[in-house]
């Protein structure tokens, strides 16, 4: 078996993969030489309880029953991961089901070489008569959670410096998208560990507001932020062009802008009570800042991978445990990932036919698998990290049928079809803002073309919705209540 596969190339899940990378274990080589030092001396202790048991020691015959249990096979491999033998039993299974998946010998497969181990020609330590002597197959009892352990488990992990169970709701789990109405609507914001779909017509406003989430994902904690840095994979071009360039950096200074604006208005109270009359000056405005709140740090806080094509797309997304793993550890963990967009490369690898024996076959059913398995990824990347995962998709057109399953109207529906739907945990659905009646004469109606609806249609524990928010020069804000007022003057006119 060679030492230089990588693990983070391995279909393994995220929090599989993250366990052994901060462990130490970055190829399979690893954790074979790990798993090794556990069979040989389950070995050893296998031969010493044979021949200690013959001589009636009972004690030693006792010790070696222990050793074949599966679960005390891995003591070396539990104690480098520092989890329990079980969970070792079940990384090990998992990364040789994964060698496997891929065509890969497995990991731990006895063969011909590895006879001498137990020091007989016909059998090994890694296969013997028990159940229990392979140390690879899967346990033969799964016991469920509860939801209780999930809970206390979400608590001491997304809160870990919390001594009071009842105060965990007073940490920032949400990112804010300086839209009351969305994030009202969304229950404070796009909430952490999980997967949010945003789908709408081309130009609606998707990837401006994908823009601003990231750019808010660094706002300081002290200022309702969840600071942490932003990832995103770019399948379209519109973060790494320079117009995308230029776009974050009007939304980045505008929440430097506003940062400084609460700065000031902290102390404007504070000098309230006090009853002091002096004017605020700059330095006291920005040691209420963190020295790194500028426009260009907030920008080195944005990672962006572009991908040319599905292939390289489902690559980077298979690879960013390594690299969220690699933020984790330099002290800035990211707190969103933003895929803009997931369908693009997907419908056109769908869209696409392959030649089997000389007939065509098309690839809709393997794009459907892929996608259920990526939905399952980003899920788990989102829970375990901790982090928002915010995908785009685009509106394709469904034809509707009437009751005689005859052909009928049609129906503008997100892409990639009814598995992903099921996949993700939210759904928003942005369209443009229509009002009732327009006077385009109007200089409010001309500010009411930037007003743009974003509608909940799907969440596990939020009633569905709609919201109002505007994309402005500064990024997305909230609609202001006047602009609103003259359109319901007019409705009431109508009636």
């Amino acid at each position: 078996m060679s030492s230089t596969i990588p693990l983070v190339t391995l279909p393994l899940r995220p929090s599989t993969l993250t366990a052994l990378i901060r462990s130490g274990f970055s190829t399979t080589g690893d954790v074979m030489n790990s798993c090794r030092k556990d069979l040989t001396s389950a070995a050893d202790a296998n031969q010493a309880g044979d021949g200690n048991a013959s001589k009636g020691d009972e004690h030693a015959s006792s010790n070696a029953t222990g050793t074949k249990d599966g679960n005390n096979s891995f003591g070396h491999f539990a104690e480098a991961i520092g989890c329990s033998s079980s969970q070792a039993a079940d990384y090990a299974h998992e990364i040789d089901n994964a060698l496997s998946s891929v065509g890969l010998p497995r990991l731990l497969t006895p063969n011909e070489n590895d006879a001498d181990i137990d020091g007989e020609s016909g059998g090994t330590a890694y296969h013997g008569t028990g159940s229990h002597n392979n140390i690879m197959a899967p346990h033969s009892s799964i016991f469920p959670a509860t939801a209780a352990s999930i809970l206390r488990s979400k608590a001491s992990s997304h809160f870990p410096t919390s001594n009071d169970n009842h105060n965990h709701t007073a940490a920032v789990r949400q990112i804010i998208s300086f839209s009351q109405s969305l994030d009202v609507l969304l229950g404070g914001g796009f909430a952490l560990s999980e997967l949010t779909e945003i789908s709408g017509l081309p130009g609606v406003g998707k990837t401006q507001l994908a823009m601003q989430l990231c750019v808010d994902s660094r706002l300081p904690a002290n200022y309702g932020g969840v600071e942490g840095h932003a990832v995103v994979i770019d399948a379209e071009g519109s973060w790494s062009c320079a117009a995308g360039g230029d776009r974050l950096w009007a939304m980045s200074t505008a929440l430097v802008d506003h940062v400084k604006s609460s700065a000031s208005r902290k102390l404007a109270a504070r000098r309230k009570r006090e009853g002091s009359v002096a004017s605020i000056s700059e330095d006291e405005i920005n040691s209420l800042l963190p020295t790194w709140l500028t426009a260009e740090s907030i920008l080195e806080g944005i990672h962006i991978f572009r991908v040319h094509d599905e292939a390289s797309q489902t690559c980077t997304l298979y690879n960013l445990p390594k690299f969220l793993l690699e933020l984790e550890q330099k002290g800035t963990p990211a707190k969103i990932v933003v895929i803009d967009s997931l369908a693009f490369h997907y419908r056109v690898a769908s869209s696409s036919s392959s030649i089997v024996n000389g007939s065509k076959k098309n690839n809709s059913l393997s794009t459907t698998h892929n996608l259920t398995r990526m939905a399952a990824f980003l899920i788990e990347i989102a829970s375990e990290f901790d982090l928002a995962v915010v995908a785009m998709n685009h509106l394709t057109t469904r034809i509707e049928k009437d009751g005689n399953n005859s052909q009928g109207g049609t129906k503008l529906v997100p892409a990639l079809g009814e598995s992903w739907a099921h996949s993700v945990t939210s759904r928003l659905m942005i369209d443009h803002y229509r009002p009732f009646h327009t006077d385009t004469s109007s200089s409010t109606d001309t500010h009411m073309d930037e007003v743009r609806t974003c509608t909940l249609v799907k969440s596990p524990h939020k009633p569905t919705g709609t919201a109002l928010f505007m994309i402005t020069d500064k990024g997305i804000r909230g609609v202001p209540p006047q602009m609103l007022q003259p359109q319901s003057a007019k409705r009431a006119r109508q009636h």
